[in-house]
């Protein structure tokens, strides 16, 4: 009896019934200037707004590119502001070689060598800013300026959900089965120092983007990926010479901001500020400050 049961709960998810049809997901997330191009076998969603240089932004972990909506529009006077969803997240959705390793810094190149953009400046935040310094130093002749915010990169421990999701018994029934709606609004909440900021849109965005046919899958592999190479390399950052701004909430329940200060001893020419009541997403948390001060590094001879 009981595997006859087994048999069929097994069933059940590995249809997916569960999950957010992709038709569905875009209707929903995709915004009117939305673009998509075809790199590494992925229909790849994407944003290229405004004229000058090129400022390219990277998400964190089960974000996308709706992260640096505020940042677009404060800063593509100036700037040609491209964001995207990454592989393995957003409604790009999940990379065929999974998860290895420079699959990120590999995958910007073509992204670039695609869109003809042969130098830019490139922010990215938590995640992202792994896959920025990576890219960075593999690729320094395409990077004139690099933004860390509230970067991976030194050893922390990551909330729960994430950890549990790379566990090799733990991760599998979590990326087969629909997440709770307040397991992940809770999630989100806990980005930003003062959650009121948020509304519920943001909030059922994150949860329908998790439920992306092989999102979870995809993230969990990314999560098992660190997991099992004790983290993220940070031994070349002292070899990466382009001028760097770290930007960090002093709120960060995410990442310690300590780290803050980590990056500017390890980064030959580095710039920190630390902001008051801000979370982990200060380009969303304090849009116009921070944009501001991006604006001010980027003019900096």
């Amino acid at each position: 009896m009981f595997y006859a049961y087994w048999n069929q709960f097994t069933d059940l998810l590995s249809k997916e019934r569960w999950q957010l049809p992709l038709q569905q997901v875009k209707q929903r997330h995709c915004l009117p200037d939305s673009r998509f191009i075809d790199i590494d076998g992925l229909s790849v969603h994407y944003r290229d707004v405004g004229d000058g240089p090129v400022l390219l932004c990277l998400h964190g972990i089960f974000s996308s590119l709706h992260t640096w909506q505020e940042w677009t529009t404060q800063l593509s006077d100036d700037y040609r502001v491209i964001s995207l969803d990454l592989p393995n997240f957003g409604i790009t959705g999940p990379h065929p070689d999974g998860m290895r390793k420079q699959l990120y810094s590999d995958f910007l190149n073509r992204f670039t060598d695609a869109l003809g953009i042969d130098h830019c400046y490139l922010a990215g935040n938590s995640l992202g800013g792994w896959m920025s310094y990576e890219f960075a130093h593999r690729f320094p002749h395409k990077v004139d300026k690099l933004i860390l915010i509230d970067s991976a990169g030194f050893f922390f421990v990551p909330p729960a959900t994430l950890i549990a999701m790379g566990l090799p018994l733990v991760g599998w029934p979590m990326s087969q089965s629909p997440l709770p709606r307040k397991l992940v609004h809770s999630m989100v909440d806990s980005t930003y120092a003062q959650p009121q900021r948020l509304d519920d849109s943001i909030r059922n965005r994150y949860y329908d983007l998790m439920h992306r046919p092989g999102n979870r899958r995809a993230g969990a592999a990314v999560v098992a990926f660190i997991r099992n190479n004790i983290g993220f390399d940070t031994s070349y950052l002292p070899q990466i010479s382009q001028p760097t701004l770290v930007m960090w909430g002093k709120q960060d329940g995410w990442i310690p901001p300590a780290h803050a200060t980590k990056f500017e001893q390890q980064l030959p020419d580095c710039q920190r500020i630390m902001y008051h009541n801000c979370g982990h997403l200060p380009m969303e948390e304090l849009p116009q400050q921070t944009a501001q001060d991006c604006r001010r590094f980027l003019q900096q001879p």
